[in-house]
């Protein structure tokens, strides 16, 4: 028997309060025969002392397990994977504990040597896998810091002057595919008329139409013409690449201009960085520290229970670890699916650009946390960084799982995902009708006191919290900001057909900065489908801006229906404060919606039923303009709404109900006893939005909420850390 095991099982004999406890230190040897996972003689790895807990399992000790995680640095090739026969049990769960942010399991390359070239940049080899191939990656990292790959242009987006799609057709083997050209306008693209042809192959362009990003290799450039070329899927014909949509090009040598950016040289098979002011060549003392994430390595933590037969991971908690540096996709698969010329595909297939079709909500990217069929799991107070797509994702068959007092942030797509929208069980995709639980069922799982911000970074549609197929979740006093899409998204359903998405709670959380001009149609929370028992309440969301349409802070999308929206607290919006697309039966109730740029409440579509009720609301703005959605959406008119006992106030102007007054709009029957009146704010134009004791709106049955105890709460440090 091994001596690890022997140590287990007389620990376990002995039993005590140190019974069941693991060591691991970075400074553990793998092939050291005699380390038994003690404090004097620790494993090297998070799998070494998996292993001796199934050992001892195996063995028949089935106590309580604690893996204590020394700091350091435990990198990572391959995910930790945990199995059914790896959980705890109710009251003895297997707790991975480490020591906070200076524990740190990373799927990271470390790149060194470095040197300085004569133009002051640092110059580095691109390091070369175990299986004598190049690494090959999209982001690079230097202290902590990702870094901007040369880009064109530095800050915001250009617009083409034309776009086109060609379809056309291979015969042996039959294959269609998509011919796209982008043409720019005047010399936006002229600094790229020197490029070799060569340095194309590691080159991308990123193109954000509406709520979509696509992102794709660029093929050739046509300098007289300024015409990028690029292959891959047919547009969807509802949101294609159009003359208003954004780009950007990316790993062009001749963009790489600015401090803080880095060239992936794939032709010289070199690294460039363009250090900030400040800092220090890798190598030197206290110089920077410069990771890339493992290529193909984009999942740190893979919990794999099998919900088809009820082989489930259960109580397992990971507690003060930090989980940093995941991949992007190169998506040859996905490629394959979209029809992309062969061509296209071998250079897919050596190490080479990521070929990303749109996809919206970036709804199948993998995350730095997957799990599948995963109960009661639980990650307290850990860190998720500098990831290639997701942060945690309980994906399928998934229940009574939390994620409590974590901060995830720079992050390559969104914070948290739960639910399936079509990867992991046959049986749940896309827009699929789910009305009962079962196998695949997610449920009951909770966020609670999180920081998730600084998303988005690498697919920009992606949301920071997102609920697909999966019911009675809770989403509660999170920070959530710096996002180029949607804060908060419930449901996976379009139209009225029936949905799992039922009785989720989103409350109590700081939505903000969200958008930021990169993206269209999103909201601060959005709705989609039936959700009957679904409560958005008591949420403060400001500073949500779109390009194009669709800044909006509440929005119900299509079908949405039997949600309750509630003492929210939404300003500083672009199009309107609360939108709903259409929808039937939805409650909006006791909310302040104020400072909407172009209109403050709108629906799009009319339809025969009650599409809500919108009553005692205080709706406040600033510069003369329309209280509804009217001439744009002009369902806010015709749709059959209840409005009751809603307060209305611009500032600096008359209210105009799409050229009606008050008086003319309730001889219509609407609204017959709400009031244009100034609500009293404290000081509305500093954003304290807490009303006077002598406000109208107290005598007219405004119940006042406290907006302050929404985001996080706890020690002062963990508040200040959300607000930075």
């Amino acid at each position: 028997m091994r001596i690890g095991v022997m140590v287990i099982l007389l620990l376990c004999t002995v039993g005590g309060v140190s019974a069941g406890e693991l060591f691991v230190a970075p400074s553990g040897r793998l092939t050291d025969a005699v380390a038994d996972g003690s404090r004097s003689r620790p494993f090297v790895s998070l799998t070494q002392a998996r292993n001796a807990i199934r050992a001892a399992r195996q063995a028949g000790c089935d106590e309580a397990w604690t893996v204590r995680v020394a700091a350091g640095d435990y990198l990572l090739s391959e995910p930790f994977v945990l199995l059914p026969e790896d959980s705890g049990r109710e009251g003895a769960p297997v707790i991975y504990q480490g020591e906070g942010t200076a524990t740190r399991v990373m799927g990271a390359l470390r790149i060194e040597g470095w040197r300085v070239t004569e133009e002051g940049l640092w110059e580095a080899p691109i390091p070369y896998l175990p299986d004598g191939t190049r690494a090959y990656f999209e982001s690079l990292y230097v202290n902590g810091q990702r870094a901007v790959r040369a880009r064109h242009p530095n800050e915001g987006f250009l617009t083409p002057q034309a776009v086109k799609q060609t379809m056309r057709t291979n015969e042996q083997p039959r294959v269609e595919y998509a011919v796209a050209e982008l043409t720019a306008r005047g010399g936006d693209l002229a600094l790229l008329a020197g490029e070799p042809a060569g340095a194309w192959r590691y080159a991308q362009v990123v193109v954000h139409h509406n709520w979509d990003t696509t992102r794709r290799m660029i093929l050739g450039f046509d300098a007289a013409s300024g015409t990028l070329r690029t292959q891959g899927g047919r547009w969807k014909p509802w949101n294609p690449w159009r003359t208003n949509s954004l780009y950007y090009v990316e790993n062009v040598r001749s963009a790489f201009d600015a401090p803080g950016e880095w060239f992936y040289d794939g032709c010289a098979g070199t690294i460039l960085y363009r250090p900030r002011k400040g800092e220090r060549l890798p190598g030197r003392w206290r110089g920077a520290e410069v990771f890339a994430p493992y290529p193909g390595l984009q999942t740190l933590v893979a919990i794999q229970g099998d919900p088809a037969t009820t082989q489930i991971v259960r109580h397992v908690q990971f507690r003060s670890i930090a989980f940093h540096y995941t991949d992007s996709p190169r998506r040859a698969d996905q490629v394959r699916g979209a029809m992309i010329a062969p061509e296209v595909l071998g250079a897919i297939d050596r190490p080479g650009p990521t070929q990303f079709e749109p996809m919206q909500a970036a709804a199948r990217t993998e995350a730095a946390v997957m799990a599948d069929g995963a109960h009661a799991v639980t990650f307290e107070a850990c860190d998720v960084a500098h990831t290639g797509e997701y942060g945690i994702w309980f994906r399928a068959g998934c229940i009574s799982n939390r994620v409590i007092r974590c901060a995830l942030t720079d992050l390559g797509a969104g914070g948290v995902r739960i639910g399936d929208p079509g990867g992991k069980g046959a049986s749940i995709a896309s827009n699929t009708v789910v009305t009962t639980f079962g196998p695949y069922s997610t449920a009951f799982n909770e966020i609670d006191n999180c920081i998730i911000t600084h998303g988005g970074r690498f697919h920009a549609s992606a949301t920071a919290v997102w609920i697909g197929h999966a019911s009675d979740n809770r989403v509660t006093h999170n920070e959530i900001g710096d996002h180029y899409y949607t804060g908060v998204s419930v449901g996976w359903v379009w139209g009225y057909r029936g949905s799992v998405a039922q009785r989720n709670l989103i409350a109590y959380n700081r939505i903000h900065t969200i958008g930021q001009g990169a993206l269209g149609d999103m909201g601060g929370v959005y709705a989609l489908g039936t959700s009957f028992g679904t409560r958005v309440c008591n949420n403060v969301i400001f500073n949500v801006d779109s390009y194009t349409y669709g800044g909006w802070g509440l929005y119900p999308d299509e079908g949405s229906e039997g949600i309750v929206f509630e003492n929210n607290l939404v300003y500083d919006t672009k199009d309107s404060s609360f939108h709903q697309h259409y929808g039937r039966d939805n409650i909006v109730r006791n909310n302040i919606l104020a400072y909407s740029r172009q209109y403050q409440v709108a629906i799009t579509r009319a339809e025969p039923h009650r599409s809500a009720v919108i009553e005692g609301n205080i709706i406040y703005w600033a510069q003369p303009g329309q209280a509804l959605g009217t001439p744009r959406y002009r369902g806010t008119e015709k749709a059959r709404v209840e409005w009751r006992r809603n307060l209305w106030w611009c500032a600096n102007g008359p209210v105009d109900f799409n050229g009606k007054t008050l008086a003319q709009w309730q001889a219509e029957g609407r609204d017959t006893d709400g009031q244009v009146v100034d609500p009293l704010f404290v000081d509305a134009a500093a954003r304290d939005f807490r009303l006077r004791p002598e406000s109208p709106a107290l005598a007219a049955g405004f119940i006042p909420f406290d907006s302050s105890k929404a985001g996080v709460y706890g020690d002062r440090a963990w508040r200040r850390r959300a607000r930075k």
